[in-house]
């Protein structure tokens, strides 16, 4: 655990280390039901270094995921998303995108528009809006969006 925290190059050789393991341990799982290979042959991990995977998604999951800074994040992430999509709602004629409107007015659930519009956005188109909507002194009409 110590070379996969340790400084960049340690942490780089460890990692190479672990992809090597996982990859070597890949082994084909044949399901004679299938005659399509795409469908009859399946790659699969031997159950040691499945196990060894298991284990170590719950640990990034548990000290990465979960950690109090990531969570901080992701609260904020999620706070802005919520935040974009009611001012977009409020006001769809004002606020939305030309071609985007076009589509809410065509369909019969806008709503739906309007959420598909926002989960497409890139973190850093989200982010862009949100602050041209929320942020004093910021956004301007010669931004591109």
């Amino acid at each position: 655990m110590e070379g996969l925290f340790g400084d960049t190059n340690t942490r780089k050789r460890y990692i190479s280390r672990l992809v090597h393991h996982f990859i070597t341990a890949v082994e084909y799982d044949e399901h004679n039901q299938f005659d399509e290979p795409l469908l009859r042959f399946r790659a699969k991990l031997a159950s040691p270094q499945a196990q060894f995977l298991k284990s170590l998604k719950k640990l990034v999951f548990a000290e990465v995921i979960k950690s109090p800074s990531v969570q901080h994040l992701e609260f904020k992430g999620q706070s802005m998303v919520v935040s974009v999509f009611e001012a977009l709602q409020s006001d769809p004629k004002r606020l939305l995108p030309t071609d985007t409107f076009q589509r809410y007015e065509a369909e019969s659930d806008g709503l739906r528009v309007i959420c598909d519009f926002v989960a497409g956005m890139t973190d850093a188109y989200l982010l862009k809006t949100y602050e041209r909507l929320f942020a004093p002194r910021l956004g301007s009409v010669f931004d591109k969006l």
